[in-house]
Order: C-alpha cells, then sequence, then structure tokens
C-alpha cells in the first residue's frame, strides 16, 4: 500500500494494519513548545474532518491508542543536509521528523518545532485521504515515514500588485504552501498597474483605500505565516516596472525614462524606470525600504530588477548596487530577479532564475519571437555571470515554475472552457499538467552547477486573474508539483532522456526501484494527486477550494468516474 503524501517522503515504507482515529482520541504532547501545533493540528482536522481530537499534556500511558508527539533531536536518524539559502537566515532551522503508524499508537518525534509542523502535515494529508463522509471513525494504513527537505528554500511568489487579494485570501494562501511544505511567500507588492505598500503613496493618496494592505494587515499576515513557518520575503519592484510609484509622483519623471514599446505588435505598453541621478527617486526608495523593513521582520527584502526596459546600462548597475547597499544598511539581505546580476555580483546576493526557454506559439509575430529570443541570450548570460560569482540561485523556470502559463489539457465543460480561455498568457505555448512536472532543479543551471542552485519558488502572475477563484484554477494542481521538486529532489542528473522519462524508469536515479522511488515518478506522483482531488470532490479535505473540481486535472489526470468534479460544489477551504 502506497501513501498518498506530497511531496514525497524521503522514506516511507507500509507496515501492515492500521490505527483508527476515532471520537476524542488523545494527541499526547509533552514538550510545551509544540502545544499551539498540535492544538492547531487537533483544530484543522475537526473541521477537515468533523472529527475531534482531544489535546492532553502528558499521559496517557502507552496502553491507550493515542498519537504520541515528542522531543527526539538526537533519536533521529541522520539525513543529508537541505541545500541552499534558509528563509531564515543564517540559524535555518530543523524539518526532519519521524512518523510511526502503529494499531496501538502514532508517534511524531522531531528536533524542533518546525519538525513536529511537518510531521503533522503529513499525518493530516493521511487523516483526510482515508476519510469519508459515512464514518466518524477514520483509518489510516501502517507506516513508518522518514522524511527531511531536499532544499531549505521552497516557495511561491504571489503577484499581489496587479490583483489584489483581501488578507483572508492571502491567509488561505498560506495555508495551502503549509499543506505542501512550502514555507517561503514571496509578495509582489509594487508593478506598473498597483502599489499595495503603505507608505510610498504619496501625500494625496488615502490609505483607506481598498487596494493597499495597512501596516497592521501585513503584520498580522507575518504573523499568520510564522505560526505555519511560512517567510514572508517582501518585494519592491524598481527600477522597471515603476509606472505606479511614479503615477502618485509625478516629480519622479525625469523626461527620459518613460519608454513606449508594443508587445504583441499593435499593443502599446509604457515602460516606466526610476532615474538614479535624481535625489528624490532614491530619497523616496529609501524611505519605502526602510519602512518594509520595519513591517517584515525576515532576513530578505527583494528588490526586483528584472525588465528594465529602456533604462541605460550604467543607470540601471548605479541603481541596483546602490539598492543592494541600502538594504544592507538596514540589516537586511537583498535578493533580486536574474537581470540584477547585470550590475555585478558579491558572494552575498543571490538572483532568482526565471526567464528560461519555453516553447512559443507558431502564431507568433517574428520581431516578438526575436526580441525574445534576445532577451534570452542575455538570461544566459546572466546565469554565467552567476556561476562565475558563485551566488546562490533560487530557480523558478518560466518553463515549468510559471503558472500563468496557460493549461493544454481540453476542459472538461463550458464553464470550464470559460475560464481556461481567459486564463494565463498567450504570449506562451499551453503546456500539460505532466509537461510542469517534467523537470530537475538540479539541472536547470547547467550539467555540473547543482550545487549552485539555492532553492525552488514557483511564481504565479496575475495579468489575467480577477479573483480568488481564478487564481485557484492556476495554482492547482501545478503547485503541489512544485513542492514536490522543492522538497524532494532528484537522486541523482537524467541522461538525455526527458526526467519524465527518467523518473519513470530509473526510479529517480536508484539503482533499483524502490517503492518511494515509484512514488516520486510521475505515475505515482498521479497516484497521490488523484487521492488528494478524491478528498477534495467529496467531503472537502483536501483541496478545498471552490474551483478545484473545475480544474484540468479533471480532464488530465481522472479515473474511470471522476468526471462528475465537473459538477461544482462550494467546498470550504482546507
Amino acid at each position: 500500500m502506497s501513501h498518498p503524501v506530497i511531496p514525497v517522503p524521503v522514506r516511507s515504507d507500509s507496515t501492515g494494519g492500521q490505527f483508527t482515529f476515532s471520537p476524542g482520541t488523545a494527541v499526547v504532547c509533552t514538550y510545551r513548545d509544540f502545544v499551539p501545533i498540535v492544538e492547531r493540528f487537533c483544530a484543522d482536522i475537526k473541521r477537515r474532518t468533523g472529527l475531534h481530537l482531544e489535546v492532553m499534556a502528558g499521559g496517557p500511558g502507552r496502553g491507550r491508542p493515542a498519537v504520541h508527539v515528542e522531543l527526539a533531536a538526537g533519536e533521529l536518524p541522520s539525513l543529508r543536509v537541505p541545500l541552499g539559502v534558509s528563509p531564515s537566515g543564517d540559524v535555518p532551522l530543523d524539518e526532519r521528523y519521524s512518523l510511526a503508524v502503529d494499531p496501538d499508537e502514532v508517534v511524531l518525534r522531531a528536533a524542533e518545532p518546525v519538525g513536529v509542523a511537518r510531521g503533522l502535515t503529513t499525518l493530516t494529508q493521511l487523516l483526510a485521504a482515508a476519510a469519508s463522509t459515512e464514518a466518524a471513525t477514520i483509518a489510516v494504513g501502517g507506516a513508518q515515514i522518514l522524511d527531511a527537505p531536499w532544499y531549505r528554500w521552497r516557495g511561491l511568489s504571489l503577484d499581489l500588485a496587479r490583483t489584489f487579494f483581501p488578507l483572508d485570501e492571502v491567509h488561505r494562501v498560506v495555508d495551502l504552501l503549509a499543506l505542501y511544505k512550502l514555507n517561503v511567500l514571496h509578495l509582489h507588492l509594487t508593478d506598473d498597474q498597483g502599489w499595495r505598500l503603505p507608505v510610498g503613496a504619496g501625500a494625496g493618496r488615502r490609505r483607506t483605500d481598498p487596494g493597499f494592505y495597512s501596516p497592521g494587515d501585513l503584520r498580522a499576515l507575518v504573523a499568520y505565516a510564522e505560526d505555519r513557518f511560512v517567510t514572508i520575503v517582501p518585494e519592491v519592484d524598481t527600477p522597471g516596472h515603476s509606472a505606479a510609484l511614479v503615477q502618485m509622483h509625478p516629480e519622479l519623471a525625469t523626461g527620459r525614462n518613460r519608454v513606449e514599446f508594443e508587445l504583441p505588435p499593435g499593443t502599446k505598453h509604457e515602460a516606466v524606470w526610476l532615474d538614479p541621478d535624481l535625489p528624490a527617486t532614491l530619497e523616496l526608495v529609501q524611505e519605502v525600504l526602510g519602512a518594509v523593513a520595519a513591517i517584515f521582520p525576515g532576513p530578505y527584502i527583494h528588490i526586483g530588477g528584472d525588465e528594465p526596459r529602456g533604462m541605460p546600462h550604467d543607470l540601471y548597475a548605479s541603481y541596483v548596487g546602490w539598492a543592494r547597499e541600502s538594504v544592507r544598511a538596514i540589516g537586511k539581505r537583498p535578493l533580486g530577479w536574474q537581470e540584477s546580476a547585470r550590475a555585478g555580483l558579491g558572494r552575498d546576493d543571490i538572483i532568482q532564475y526565471w526567464f528560461t526557454d519555453i516553447a512559443l506559439p507558431a502564431s507568433l509575430p517574428p520581431q516578438v519571437r526575436a526580441e525574445l529570443d534576445a532577451d534570452l541570450e542575455l538570461s544566459r548570460k546572466d546565469i554565467e555571470a552567476a556561476v562565475a560569482a558563485s551566488v546562490p540561485v533560487i530557480v523558478s523556470p518560466l518553463s515549468h515554475c510559471y503558472f500563468d502559463v496557460p493549461y493544454a489539457e481540453p476542459s472538461a465543460g463550458p464553464a470550464q472552457a470559460e475560464r481556461q480561455g481567459r486564463l494565463g498568457l498567450r504570449l506562451y505555448s499551453p503546456v500539460t499538467v505532466a509537461g510542469s512536472f517534467d523537470w530537475a532543479p538540479a539541472l536547470v543551471l547547467g550539467p555540473g552547477r547543482a550545487g549552485q542552485v539555492a532553492g525552488v519558488e514557483a511564481a504565479i502572475w496575475c495579468e489575467t486573474v480577477t479573483d480568488f477563484d481564478d487564481l485557484t484554477f492556476l495554482l492547482l494542481p501545478r503547485l503541489a508539483g512544485a513542492a514536490q521538486k522543492a522538497w524532494g529532489g532528484p537522486r541523482r542528473p537524467p541522461g538525455p532522456t526527458t526526467v519524465a522519462a527518467w523518473l519513470d524508469t530509473a526510479g529517480c536515479g536508484c539503482k533499483t526501484i524502490s517503492p518511494i522511488s515509484a512514488l516520486r515518478r510521475w505515475t505515482g506522483y498521479r497516484r497521490a494527486v488523484l487521492a488528494h482531488c478524491v478528498a477534495a470532490a467529496t467531503v472537502g479535505k483536501m483541496w478545498s477550494w471552490p474551483t478545484f473540481s473545475k480544474s484540468p486535472v479533471v480532464a488530465a489526470m481522472s479515473l474511470a468516474g471522476l468526471c462528475k468534479w465537473a459538477m461544482a460544489k462550494s467546498m470550504p477551504f482546507l
């Protein structure tokens, strides 16, 4: 029997038998730092399944069926040290845990509270996938699970600048990240279309505008995420993508920092960049960065730096260098999109690689294709510069981690066809769910460069998104696949075949195909996703998003009888 856990654990063995959760089953916790996490787990299970679990400090003895949550730093088997940079800064959190499900008891051991959270998340998935609407008890199959992440940085970039989401909906995104053991929410708070920060808006802008988050809103979001071991990384995207800021501050327009371009031909856009030769520019951005640092306690501030259209190179390099030093001066570590490598790199810099090769529609005009090819060539040079400087690189490949790429699966019905027809950027060729899973983070930078991969981050851009249902449609089920790549990474690089083919034939690099290796293959991952889908479509236990029953996963990955998912019903979140 396989256990439908995503991401797939490092080791998961079926042991036979099962543990039955019934009303009043005790969750025993003797270490007080674990108690709030256990209480949240019990509330979560109650909300998902209706099953009441009882939190107990100490007792009962081992004779009574119970879940035991224990501190066991020295007793956990050693696992490989996770790769990359830690979202928590210089002192990485220990996410290791072990979970034993036996007929008489369930025992979770972890070295730190975050490990307890990860282990209880695994147990949540097992319970949700096993629950039914008829039974008052839930039986989970016997298992021995040992787990730890492959990469420390596992995240999602959420575009709040183009589409504003109320705080409670952003909380729901945090919950989804925690459910799949992702630990970074990168907030894209500024862009040409919107400025969501409570500072920098200008004296004539009302702070009560619903398109802004107040300092209290953002601090509440940070606290909510921190409780779920998710770090918020704020982004102030400059010097490009600054039209909204310059619109609020006309004095920042110098006459040379506006550029018109067409993409595609016939569709005009205006690019605006911040002019570092204007003292008011640096004064305002300095104020914004200081306020952002005061609101977000995490160790990082993302400075953006992408797509500086029309900005002279010397001005771009000057501005990015200044922005990095300004972030360091307020006690934070800067990171930027890959273009920031063009300003030079020091050992303390981090870049985020996004502009990878991707299939383009045959109908794309030649001049647009030529422009994108030129940008791709620059992107390759960015990565060569990063490799030469030995800086860490967070990989967010457009080809596999950008969830505004349209789905290639056929629609499951007229309602889905309407949504699928308007969501996603048509600049890119549609990609199947399986295609988005067909990659390995270790290979993104090229052969022999896996050691510089500092983490994995997916991104959802909201040019075509109008509401939360649209957002969930694009996120699921692809986000779970990105989580699998970030947590479970392959054991060695593939040969000349595709990643999917290699995973299906080589057991993820192992010399023999073990059950856990099989789960990491597309087929095994597909099976786990389907188990989660069933839970969502029946009693709302797992992916209980209002539109998940309409997702392309229905058409792409359905089994016999699951087409009923096309009949949408409102389900409570998580």
